[in-house]
C-alpha cells in the first residue's frame, strides 16, 4: 500500500458541484523529493488525510500602556525555564501592599510547532493540574508515527478530544518554548567561541543540557548524531567499527539497504558532510530530528553488522 508524508501550504479550498471540495496544496522544491511516483499512484484513489498546522497561535497578556508582556521568563544554565516576577510586584508582595491595577490587552503570538515539540521532548516543559496527561509520551509517540486515534483509544477519550488537549498544552508552553529556544541557540553559538565545540562549522542539534535528570529516556543532547542517540547493542555494534571507515563505506554507495529504514542515509550523510545540519536535513524531508536520529543509530548498527560479517567471511576465505 503506497504511503507518503510531506509538508505543504494549504493555498485554497474550491467548492465544486455536487457538494465536493477541492483542496489545493503548495509544496516547496524539495518537499516531494523521491515521492512523486508514489503520489502519482494515488491519483483517483481514496486516501486518509490528516493535517496539522506547523505554526501554533497563542495569546499573551500585555501592558496596554507599554505594550510589554506582563509575564516574562528566564532560563537557567540547565535549560529550565521559570517565570520572572516584575520588581514592582515583588516589592508590593514583600510589603503586603495590594497589586497595582494595570490596563491590559490580549495579543496573538506565533511559535513554530517544531520548537514547541522539541521543548516538550527535552523533558523540561511543565505540567498543569487541569491537563493531567503525559504529553511528553503523547508527542514522542506521535513523532514516531502513531496516530491520534490510537493514542486516544488507549486513554479512553475521543480523537477529537486528544487533539484539543495537545493543542491547548502546546499553546500554554509556547512562550516558554520560545525562551528555551533562544537559550539553546545562544548556547550553540557560545560553545565554538569557548573552544568547546568540535569545530567552527560544527552544526549541533541541542536538546537541552542534563536532560537525563528530568527524563531518563531522553538524550541530554542530540549534538551531531555522530555517536549520539545510540544506546545498548546499537552503540556497542557501531562503536566496534571505526567511525571514519563506517561513514566512508556508507558514502561509497556499497552499503546495503534495509526495508525498515525509510531514509536514504548515504545521500543524507553526504549532505551533512557538505555543511547542512541534521536539523535542516530532517526539516527538508518532513520528519522530526528525534525520529531521524533513531533511524540513523539503527542504520549505523545494521551497516556495522554487515561490515563485520563481510570482513569475517573474507578472513575465513583467506585462511
Amino acid at each position: 500500500m503506497p504511503y507518503i508524508d510531506f509538508q505543504s501550504v494549504v493555498k485554497k479550498v474550491n467548492l465544486k458541484p455536487g457538494g465536493k471540495k477541492e483542496i489545493v496544496l503548495e509544496v516547496t522544491d524539495n518537499g516531494l523529493n523521491g515521492k512523486l511516483d508514489i503520489l502519482s499512484e494515488m491519483i483517483d484513489c481514496k486516501v486518509d488525510v490528516s493535517m496539522e498546522s506547523l505554526i501554533v497561535n497563542y495569546n499573551i497578556t500585555i501592558n496596554a500602556k507599554t505594550n510589554e508582556p506582563l509575564t516574562t521568563y528566564k532560563v537557567d544554565d540547565k535549560g529550565v525555564v521559570s517565570e520572572v516576577k516584575p520588581t514592582g510586584e515583588q516589592l508590593e508582595a514583600d510589603l503586603g501592599l495590594p497589586p497595582e491595577k494595570v490596563p491590559t490587552k490580549e495579543q496573538t503570538e506565533k511559535a513554530e510547532l517544531q520548537v514547541i515539540d522539541e521543548f516538550i521532548l527535552s523533558g523540561l516543559s511543565p505540567s498543569f493540574e487541569d491537563l493531567p496527561y503525559d504529553f511528553y509520551s503523547i508527542i514522542k509517540r506521535k513523532h514516531e508515527g502513531e496516530t491520534y486515534m490510537k493514542l486516544a483509544s488507549e486513554l479512553g477519550i475521543s480523537s477529537g478530544k486528544i487533539v484539543d488537549l495537545v493543542d491547548e498544552y502546546r499553546k500554554r508552553v509556547a512562550p516558554l518554548a520560545k525562551k528555551w529556544d533562544e537559550w539553546r541557540q545562544g548556547k550553540e553559538k557560545a560553545e565554538p567561541e569557548k573552544g568547546t565545540a568540535k569545530g567552527e562549522n560544527d552544526n549541533t542539534i541541542a536538546a537541552g543540557e542534563d536532560i537525563e535528570e528530568n527524563r531518563d529516556s531522553v538524550q541530554d543532547q542530540e549534538d551531531d548524531f555522530q555517536g549520539e542517540g545510540e544506546s545498548g547493542d546499537a552503540e556497542k555494534t557501531a562503536a566496534s567499527v571505526d567511525k571514519d571507515a563506517l561513514e566512508a563505506f556508507i558514502l561509497s554507495g556499497q552499503a546495503p539497504t534495509f526495508e525498515d529504514i525509510p531514509y536514504d542515509f548515504p545521500t543524507l550523510l553526504a549532505r551533512r558532510k557538505n555543511g547542512e545540519s541534521w536539523l535542516q536535513i530532517a526539516t527538508s524531508i518532513s520528519t522530526s530530528s528525534s525520529k531521524l536520529q533513531t533511524a540513523w543509530s539503527k542504520y549505523k548498527k545494521l551497516v556495522a553488522e554487515h561490515l563485520k560479517k563481510t570482513n569475517g567471511n573474507e578472513e575465513q576465505g583467506a585462511a
